[in-house]
Parts: C-alpha cells; structure tokens; sequence
C-alpha cells in the first residue's frame, strides 16, 4: 500500500477516499497509530489515505484535480440539481 494523502483529520481522509473509491480505485485510511513497513514513508503518525501500488500514479491525479478544485462541468449549477426547486 502506497500513502498518497495525508489528511488533515479523519473527514478530510474520508473525502479523499471516497473520491478515490467513486473512480474505481480500493483506497484504504490508516489512522495515526498505524505504523508503516517503510522507512521514511510520509505522513507517519498522521492519518493516511493508501492505494495499491499500481493506481498510486491514478489516485496522486485525482486527488490533484480535486485539491486545484478543477470543474468537472463549468455549466453545472448546484442549485438547478435539486428536485423541488421551481424553475418557473
């Protein structure tokens, strides 16, 4: 397992991994107490976001993308995808 995020708390991992999970990728949180087999691995003793080694290169660009808050649809408006609201 591969840390790609080091959160700022536990619902910042849990966004992440979420986003992770939603593009197909088995994105796992290990909590601060969760040591590492790897020397030097970032974020120890912080709660990490970890991938399998092959998406790691997939997930660091998703998690990018998220983080610049690129728009996925420009056109989007939150306001017209709820149902109730009167468009007339």
């Amino acid at each position: 397992m591969i840390p790609v995020y080091v959160a700022e708390g536990s619902l910042d991992a849990q966004l992440v991994q979420d986003l992770l999970v939603g593009a197909g990728i088995a994105a796992h949180i290990l909590g601060p107490n969760v040591a590492s087999l790897r020397v030097g691995e970032p974020g120890l003793g912080k709660t990490r976001v970890v991938v399998e080694d092959g998406e790691e290169l997939v997930a660091r660009a998703l998690i990018a993308d998220w983080e610049t808050g690129a728009p996925e649809d420009e056109d989007f408006d939150l306001l017209d995808s709820f149902p109730l609201r009167d468009h007339g």
